[in-house]
């Protein structure tokens, strides 16, 4: 996942992916068939990462709304400022749904997982069609600050970003 975040799907040759795990390409095609079976399996161990560590945050019934929206937010904050490379799904999709619709299934999950997420936080106090206009805005502002942040090197516009989605609330 880390290799394809940083280079990008098209530019990660099997032997790139050989050398950066310390195996042989054999190796590799011992486990996986191809290139596109390891980044649908990097995709989709991914999505299940969030979905257990981070996503999850938004079902705990002893935090408050603002309090799960805070949690997340600072998670993702460290997350993608502590890491290069952007985000994995977001960089996946832009690079290659103009050539074909492999990872679509799994790039659509991880999406659909973090909007419910924030559709969960905010469905006491919005009504189910506001809640996911916000969530979509919310993912859309923090993306697009992921982008420019990378763009100027410059964190705070992700803070930015979070603090907004923080004060949806």
């Amino acid at each position: 996942m880390q290799l394809f975040r940083q280079r990008g799907y098209y530019r990660t040759s099997m032997s790139d992916l050989a050398k950066h795990l310390g195996l042989t390409k054999g190796g590799i095609y011992h486990h996986f068939e191809n290139k596109e079976e390891i980044m649908r399996s990097s995709l989709r161990a991914t999505a299940r990462w969030f979905e257990k560590h981070v996503f999850s945050i938004a079902y705990l019934p002893e935090l408050s709304g603002p309090e799960k929206l805070e949690q997340l937010s600072n998670f993702i904050y460290k997350g993608f400022t502590n890491h290069t490379g952007g985000c994995f799904f977001a960089n996946t999709i832009m690079e290659t749904s103009h050539v074909e619709d492999t990872f679509l299934t799994e790039i659509k999950r991880f999406f659909s997982l973090w909007e419910e997420a924030l559709i969960h936080i905010f469905k006491d106090n919005r009504n189910a069609t506001n809640a996911k206009e916000i969530a979509q805005e919310i993912i859309a502002d923090i993306e697009g600050s992921i982008i420019l942040m990378t763009l100027h090197k410059n964190p705070k516009i992700l803070r930015r970003a979070l603090n907004r989605s923080q004060d949806k609330y």
